[in-house]
């Protein structure tokens, strides 16, 4: 067999800056830099090749000092490149703050991360600024004058142990250089005369964090002020304390004084993270898993005296932002929960946020800037709920890991400790940045305690000693106190494995978050009371000798849905015995978080939905009005009139009512004289934006009884933009559409295929689109763009032309022309330029029957040629020359001999198999000793092209097989429509790291899945056409329908044949 090598290979094709002198840059100066490639190799760059920041040397730059001059050090080429065409990439830098000459490094990667082509370098002079006496020359000084100093808790020297607190300094840039971005502040640990009696301590701080972290700016002008806030928390134990900061410009040079501030810490501790288990009127927190996504009821009142549930929080799942799934489920959730006194343990993991999907395609890194992001997004819309939500990292990510290696969780995605450490830290703190006194946990651990607190340990190296959570997690299932379940008793006894968490972390609590009895197939009511004996004892043994130690106890599940572990049946009805131990843990401490009578008056409210006039409420224009309408359901059992109010209440970092008055009463608000219990009504306010842009504002409103007590409340968050100028001399932006870049009007698209739309246009206003530009969605099928309505653009100067991208997929469950379409808006939130439109033909499948006479016809038509490699007249035949038989390793000429029948030479595998023996290698035979089929085979025996074999993703390393840019399964799709022979590697075993390589033929698109002739098939089963999804998928519920398609098939060759027909 012959195999074609790819090359990566490019030259320089040019340079040029745009608006700048490199001789004479002055300090702070953004401008742009484009360099020119042409492609002299062999393969073509996609989308997936980049032009990256490398301390490779290049003997123009050896001498000077070298940096990325830019936040963004690798750029996706953003196109597709073939050998021969030529493409340029521009990239934003910013010039040093300080005076002299500096140089950048550039060199193109190929996705598996080789460097290739020539190192492309610049070189800039930052030159000393003249005194303003003319002839001297006064190099740029960096100096500052504290403005003032806030900390967010008024009696300062009085706090709790652990309390945490914001500490804002505001600084006046008093010096002649720009302060950038990447300027430091950093954590000194040295006293200054004020702070000589005071123990030093850090507070949580980072040692060292990025001016732009802290600030929010990339630029401080001199002149301007600056506010640096920072996060802290106050020591555990009692006493005076003092924390001290040092600026530091981007090389690390101090400058200016030494920045302190004191605190006192008295009282007790109060919800310390983590705190010192006493033994002292301490009680567990009971729970339980519920499976509200699926349908699952919330059943609140009947767990009204629990203290938790847990839950995944679905969002790219469903292809929703965070914050709309929030307001889309979540909300309604989370307050349903709380008006029972129950708080909402929320599991934060790939169903939150899917992303480059790393435990397939790797790059951990890039995924845990995201998903701490998706995290943060979370945290800030549930943080209204105070106390009464925790967040959870991920689930059972042990899963797989050391001794648990032969017995993974097919439903928990197994990640490294390596790899967790990377998502866990930056997730954690994103998550305390927005929801500062959320509980934060350690992922539940599934594997033994030995195995599971060396995961921790693994975990807790990676991050330098420090685990950045407030528990750890575990999941003892078949744990047992005296009874043991079923076959539990070989697993061990609970106090064994609390015994060894309890030793290992003394200072760090344990929830158990998943514990129960659950199975893959129904637990009969024989088992039921043994179930009830087997959790009561649970319980007991927590509540009795763990309570200073274990902080929650959360039972699996609420409905037999769940694994059949339910306390409920699958239809939700109580089962014998289970459902009374689960009261008596419910009610263990007595006190239920209501207690309403019969007859008693209960004003509750539920939240049903929110609408706003302003499409962007992260662009409101300043002292703009726009309306904000909030539905709500009364769901208690008093009637709300005129003695229920509507109140505003200052909340947030920067309150404001936005409305004249600050009470209405509810009737006013919702429009309705009396509401009865079960009727909605819709909460009206007209707002006016504050007129200072460049801030974010929250109107926060309670919903008040007739005693003025809150029962419900409802918030609007916006970001507030310079007003539109007014006038003739205003710089207006504008665009015009120049071409479609992918994806023409009309083109055929499978129902789930996954495409980049982009559009090329031009900037043919007089205005930058910069920071605040963003491409919206207008009308037409929103599930087309994955239901994302903006999408950041390109930065592009007047007379630019950029590229603009959506990503989006051929909906489900439609067929026909669908549309969609698209504007650009401005940083004020006003609409500009030419409407574009992404205009596809969705069609549910290929066709069952392929039209006219094709190959694809023929084979369907011909059920005797659907050979199978099992057939006992071939099975036990020795394939070519090496050990293997047809039966064992026969699927790919099995596979050509169907191919090579419905072109004209009809053949079986039997009779192919002695072709290629008596065929010289060189000519598509066996080699000597081989059973290895070449690809090229059909070609010389009957003409047919096999058009590559091409592999399904660019970075999986597949044994002859070729990356080629193009989309593998709409490559497939146009095949099948077109009557070709497609042949599909899979892996026969899925639940294995290895792939265990096998061939079959697909036939057909039916929606999510494709119908294949598999010659593992025995020759006489009834059904020999059969799915790949049914026997070669392991489908990822959170993955699109492409991903799961293309994770499923490993790579595929398309057999066509010259002047035949199915071209």
């Amino acid at each position: 067999m012959s195999t074609r090598t790819s090359i990566n290979q490019a030259e320089a094709d040019g340079f040029k800056t745009l608006g700048v002198n490199l001789d004479s840059v002055a300090a702070g100066t953004t401008f742009q830099a484009t360099w020119g490639f042409k492609n002299t190799g062999t393969t073509t760059w996609d989308k997936n090749y980049r032009f990256v920041y490398t301390l490779t040397p290049h003997p123009e730059t050896a001498a000077f000092k070298r940096s990325p001059l830019t936040s963004q050090t690798a750029l996706p080429l953003g196109k597709s490149v073939k050998p021969g065409e030529s493409v340029t990439v521009t990239l934003r830098f910013t010039a040093p703050s300080k005076a002299g000459t500096v140089a950048t490094n550039w060199q193109l990667q190929a996705p598996d991360g080789q460097r290739f082509g020539p190192v492309r370098w610049m070189r800039l002079v930052v030159p000393e600024t003249a005194a303003s006496t003319g002839s001297a020359q006064a190099v740029t000084t960096l100096a500052y004058q504290t403005v003032s100093f806030n900390n967010s808790v008024a009696n300062f020297n009085k706090m709790q142990p652990g309390q945490q607190f914001t500490a804002k300094w505001q600084l006046k840039n008093m010096g002649t250089a720009v302060w950038m971005g990447d300027f430091q502040v950093a954590y000194q640990n040295k006293a200054v005369a004020d702070t000589q009696n005071r123990s030093l301590s850090r507070m949580g701080a980072p040692f060292v964090a990025p001016l732009r972290t802290l600030s929010g700016r990339e630029r401080v002008q001199p002149g301007e002020t600056v506010e640096i806030a920072m996060r802290l928390t106050a020591p555990t134990s009692v006493g005076a304390y003092a924390f001290h900061w040092q600026l530091r410009d981007a090389d690390g040079t101090p400058f200016g004084d030494v920045r302190w501030m004191i605190v006192g810490v008295g009282g007790l501790p109060t919800a310390v993270s983590p705190p010192t288990p006493t033994p002292s009127n301490q009680t567990v927190k009971f729970g339980m898993n519920v499976n509200i996504n699926n349908g699952h009821p919330m059943d609140a009142k009947r767990m009204n005296g629990l203290g938790w549930v847990r839950f995944v929080y679905w969002a790219s799942r469903e292809k929703n932002t965070p914050e709309q799934a929030y307001q889309k489920r979540y909300r309604n959730i989370i307050q349903t929960y709380a008006n029972q006194g129950i708080g909402s343990l929320i599991i934060l993991h790939q169903d939150t946020y899917w992303g480059t999907a790393p435990w397939d395609n790797g790059d951990w890194d890039g995924y845990a800037k995201q998903f701490a992001e998706a995290c943060g997004r979370v945290a800030r819309v549930c943080a209204e709920f105070g106390d009464k939500v925790a967040y959870q990292i991920h689930n059972e990510q042990d899963s797989g890991f050391g001794d648990d290696a032969g017995y993974p969780n097919p439903s928990a995605i197994g990640i490294a400790p390596a790899n967790y450490a990377k998502i866990l830290q930056p997730a954690a703190a994103a998550i305390k940045q927005a929801h500062p006194n959320a509980p934060v946990i350690f992922g539940g651990l599934k594997t033994g305690p030995g195995n599971a607190l060396e995961y921790v340990r693994q975990v807790q190296n990676a991050l330098a000693g420090k685990l950045p959570v407030d528990a750890l997690a575990y999941h003892p299932y078949g744990r047992y106190i005296k009874l043991a379940l079923f076959n539990f008793g070989s697993i061990g006894k609970l106090a064994d494995a609390l015994n060894m968490f309890k030793q290992a972390y003394p200072q760090m609590p344990l929830w158990i978050t998943e514990v129960g009895a659950a199975a893959d197939t129904q637990i009969g009511a024989e088992h039921y009371a043994n179930i009830a004996t087997y959790m009561r004892e649970f319980v007991d043994e927590l509540a009795n000798n763990y309570a200073d130690y274990v902080q929650a106890l959360i039972w699996f599940g609420w409905t037999d849905i769940m694994r059949n572990s339910g306390i409920n049946t699958a239809d939700n009805k109580p089962k014998a015995h289970v459902f009374d131990a689960y009261a008596a843990m419910r009610d263990r401490y007595k006190g239920r978080a209501k207690s309403v009578g019969l007859f008693d008056d209960l004003s509750e409210a539920t939240f049903v939905s929110f609408t706003s006039t302003q499409t962007n409420l992260d662009a409101v224009p300043a002292k703009s009005t726009f309306t904000c309408r909030w539905t709500f359901k009364n769901s208690g059992t008093t009637t709300w009139d005129k003695g229920f109010k509507l109140v505003y209440v200052k909340r947030g970092a920067n309150p404001e009512a936005m409305t004249s008055k600050q009470s209405y009463t509810l009737p006013k608000a919702g429009g309705f004289s009396k509401l009865e219990p079960d009727e909605t009504a819709v909460f009206t306010l007209n707002l006016t934006a504050p007129e200072q842009s460049g801030r974010s504002y929250r109107s926060f409103w309670q919903i008040r009884d007739p005693d003025n007590k809150p029962f419900a409340h409802f918030y609007v968050d916006i970001t507030v933009v310079p007003a539109p100028t007014v006038g003739t001399s205003a710089r207006t932006p504008d665009m015009k559409f120049v071409a479609d870049h992918t994806i023409p009007d009309n083109e055929q698209m499978v129902a789930g295929t996954d495409f980049d739309k982009q559009w090329r246009v031009r900037n043919t206003g007089k205005r930058h689109w910069g920071d605040g530009f963003h491409l919206a969605y207008v009308e037409g099928d929103f599930q087309m763009g994955r239901s994302n309505a903006s999408h950041v653009v390109p930065a592009a100067k007047p007379g630019e032309e950029v590229i603009l991208t959506v990503p989006m997929t051929a909906p489900q469950g439609k067929s026909g022309s669908v549309a969609s379409f698209w504007r650009l808006k401005d940083d004020r939130g006003n609409f500009f330029g030419d409407p574009l439109s992404a205009k596809i033909v969705v069609t549910t499948a290929v066709s069952d029957t392929p039209t006219n006479n094709t190959p694809l016809a023929r084979l369907l038509a011909d059920p005797s040629l659907w050979y199978s490699q099992l057939d006992p007249k071939w099975q036990r035949d020795q394939l070519g020359y090496g050990r293997q038989t047809i039966g064992t390793w026969g699927c790919l000429m099995t596979c050509m001999a169907m191919a090579l029948s419905v072109h004209g030479l009809r053949i079986n595998p039997q009779e192919l198999n002695q072709r290629l023996k008596n065929t010289a290698p060189n000519q598509g035979g066996f080699k000597k000793g081989e059973s290895i089929t070449p690809f090229l085979a059909p070609s010389y025996l009957g003409g047919l092209q096999y058009n590559k074999n091409v592999q399904s993703w660019p970075n999986k390393k597949v044994a002859w097989a070729v990356w080629t840019g193009e989309n593998p399964i709409s490559r497939i799709d146009k095949a099948l429509a077109r009557g070709h022979i497609v042949v599909a590697q899979v892996d026969t075993k899925l639940n294995t790291a290895i792939v265990d390589q096998h061939w079959a033929i697909i036939v057909n698109r039916t929606g999510d899945d494709y119908q294949i002739i598999d010659p593992l098939t025995p020759a006489n089963a009834a059904n020999r056409i059969t799915s790949l999804k049914a026997k070669y998928m392991r489908t990822q519920p959170s993955a699109s329908v492409e991903t799961n398609l293309r994770n499923a098939i490993i790579s595929t060759m398309v057999y066509t044949k010259g002047n035949g027909s199915g071209n």
